[in-house]
């Protein structure tokens, strides 16, 4: 990646020291299944790798990889930094990460996004160094992956034989519906779920754990009366 020389001054606080903005003023999401999605992998993500401290995920974050200029930099959809300390950030500063730059990115187009937009990030995250990108297009059921091939960048993979594509990085597995909805696979066979589908899975293994009780209690109940029956008639139903 060429480095050009900045076209103005950057901006400094009273000491001096340059600012790097934690906002670039876009918003979060572009419209409602946009933000969605974000949410879907990041919460994901973080129950997958949730027993782990040394595992970063994030959400539209602003990644600066270069100290000195805050002019440079990106906010992916979702990016993950792995064999790194989890926890919070302001934004994503290289310099001050030993210098890991993500290792996993993601983005989501939506309408708003240009074939221009994404040919830029994907230059921006090959040109970093980044080992994993991947895209999903939601309105038009697509997705792409993109791994480094040694040292020589990003390139596109095509999918495997069953139409699927896995990423290495995070032992996950990616294909699309026949909706073209994306679903992801965790190597325990189970699917990654939104918050609503976990939160209704769980009230329903409750009910169900609540309804296994109650008939137990029943069954017991039963079997008590019974045995109180048979010791009226002089029975002992011990010996039964």
């Amino acid at each position: 990646m060429i480095i050009q020389a900045p076209t103005q001054p950057f901006e400094t606080d009273r000491a001096g020291t340059l600012i790097y903005p934690v906002d670039n003023g876009e918003p979060l999401s572009n419209d409602t299944e946009h933000l969605k999605w974000i949410t879907f992998l990041k919460n994901g993500l973080e129950d997958w790798f949730g027993d782990r401290t040394d595992v970063f995920v994030a959400a539209d974050l602003l990644w600066y990889p270069i100290e000195g200029r805050p002019d440079i930099c990106k906010a992916p959809d979702v990016m993950v930094v792995l064999d790194h300390p989890a926890g919070e950030r302001l934004s994503y500063k290289q310099w001050e990460e030993q210098h890991r730059m993500p290792d996993v990115v993601f983005e989501f187009i939506s309408k708003s996004n240009t074939a221009d937009e994404m040919m830029d990030k994907l230059d921006f995250y090959s040109d970093m160094g980044c080992r994993e990108f991947f895209i999903y297009d939601y309105r038009r059921g697509k997705f792409s992956s993109f791994l480094r091939n040694g040292g020589v960048g990003l390139h596109k993979t095509p999918p495997a034989a069953d139409g699927s594509w896995h990423s290495k990085l995070l032992d996950l597995t990616f294909g699309l519906d026949p909706a073209g909805r994306l679903w992801i696979r965790r190597p325990d066979g189970k699917l990654m779920e939104t918050q609503r589908q976990i939160s209704v899975r769980a009230d329903a293994e409750a009910k169900r754990a609540d309804t296994e009780t109650k008939r137990a209690d029943t069954a017991a109940r039963r079997a008590e009366l019974l045995a109180a029956k048979l010791r009226e008639l002089g029975i002992n139903p011990d010996l039964l």
